[in-house]
């Protein structure tokens, strides 16, 4: 045999042993912007540069594919390392199925559990035990058009309480401007409304009963109640046109072209929206405002009781003991405060928020930092069963097609049917 086949060959074995060898950590994620991934990229590349043999490899999905394929994924071969999770009964079910990884001693030994603000460790805690960690929260507030405000003569900032709402969308509405922009297609947006009417309604003491199936669950009066204030608003027909047949991004591009003076969203609506209007520039910060959800007058709850995704990652249970040593790297202060101090997010990492630039980030996690309660999103807290009921019988409402309490007595029949 030639030399030069012998090292040929020596050379294939090499490769195909490092091939072998490699420890794949495969990160499932929704993130769409570019900006983002390249600082999560910067973070892998110090990590595989520091541990030769390791390979961090990012899978997209598109918000509401990801909802649809991530049961089959994670049952699958190729599922993930790691993936997104918005917590709540959701995470709940993945863990008691068996296909999350207790990595408590993993975050304890050193103190990195420490580094978070416990609200979003508690987020991804089950039984005691940590399943996951927090990357960022994305608070909803209500985004509003200053110019188209002030042509119909409404000031947001005197928007206190519900009644104070409806008003404003009237004064809009008899300006000839449409109110509210909303994502009907998607549901998820539409839940929003019932959802926080019920926190200013109950309160955080009585919303953590009806959502642990007391005091009558889902059937309460009270839950009843928020849904028919959402009913009121749905009646006034304040969303664009065509709003149950758009998306998220439909609705985003659409207020973001100053076609609507309100949009209900989360922090990330201020760059993810952006990039969803016809120029991909959306409306600057001189035009844009925001105010917290208005309370409910006799309600329990309060303006600053935070409604938001609390947005983080699950580590599946057979996933390489790697994975959590690279989270430890995307999710520590360095690659935080890069996030933060771009404007790209609101981190959960304690340290971040005195970087943030920008005037509503920064804004938005002073109100963070200063409220009593941080309630999740209910499609996610209820389960996957039930929270696609809520947002079904949203949807369904708003398009006046179900009474409040048609809704109510559907999600409690799928609440109770789906008890852990």
């Amino acid at each position: 045999m030639k030399h030069g086949t012998v090292s040929l060959l020596l050379l294939s074995a090499c490769l195909l042993s490092s091939s072998l060898g490699e420890t794949v950590i495969k990160v499932l994620h929704i993130q769409k912007l570019p900006q983002v991934r390249a600082i999560w990229q910067e973070a892998a590349d110090q990590y595989q540069k520091a541990h030769p043999g390791v390979r961090v490899q990012f899978d997209y999905l598109e918000n509401e594919a990801f909802k649809a394929k991530l049961p089959t994924l994670l049952q699958s071969k190729d599922r993930p390392s790691v993936f997104h999770s918005w917590g709540g009964g959701v995470m709940v079910e993945q863990v008691s199925s068996g296909l999350c990884q207790d990595i408590t001693k993993a975050v304890e030994s050193d103190g990195f559990k420490d580094t978070f603000y416990s609200a979003g460790i508690q987020n991804f805690t089950v039984d005691g035990k940590i399943y996951g960690l927090p990357n960022d929260i994305g608070p909803i507030v209500f985004w509003y058009n200053k110019e188209l405000c002030q042509k119909a003569g409404v000031d947001p900032t005197q928007i206190h309480d519900w009644d104070d709402f409806l008003a404003a969308v009237k004064k809009l509405q008899a300006a000839g401007i449409t109110p509210i922009a909303a994502g009907g297609k998607d549901k998820w947006p539409l839940h929003f409304y019932p959802a926080m009417l019920m926190m200013r309604i109950l309160g955080k003491d009585a919303m953590n009963a009806i959502c642990s199936g007391k005091n009558g669950g889902m059937a309460n009066p009270d839950v009843v109640k928020a849904f028919q204030l959402y009913k009121e608003l749905a009646a006034l027909q304040p969303f664009q046109k065509g709003f149950l047949a758009a998306t998220y991004p439909d609705a985003a591009g659409t207020f973001h072209d100053g076609k609507t003076a309100f949009h209900l969203m989360g922090t990330w609506d201020v760059t993810e929206g952006r990039t969803d209007a016809t120029d991909g520039k959306g409306l600057p910060d001189e035009k844009l405002g925001w105010f917290n959800f208005p309370e409910v007058k006799g309600g329990k709850g309060k303006a600053n009781d935070i409604f938001a995704s609390v947005n983080g990652w699950l580590v599946v249970s057979d996933a390489p003991k790697e994975t959590t040593d690279f989270l430890k790297v995307m999710l520590g202060k360095d690659t935080q405060t890069k996030l933060a101090a771009a404007g790209w997010s609101i981190p959960m990492v304690k340290g971040t928020a005195e970087v943030i630039q920008s005037p509503f980030f920064k804004a938005i996690a002073q109100e963070v930092s200063s409220s009593d309660w941080i309630g999740i999103a209910i499609d996610q807290l209820l389960g996957p069963d039930t929270g696609r009921v809520f947002n079904d019988e949203s949807a369904a409402v708003a398009a006046g097609s179900a009474s409040a309490e048609d809704a109510t007595k559907a999600i409690e029949s799928s609440f109770e049917q789906n008890k852990p």
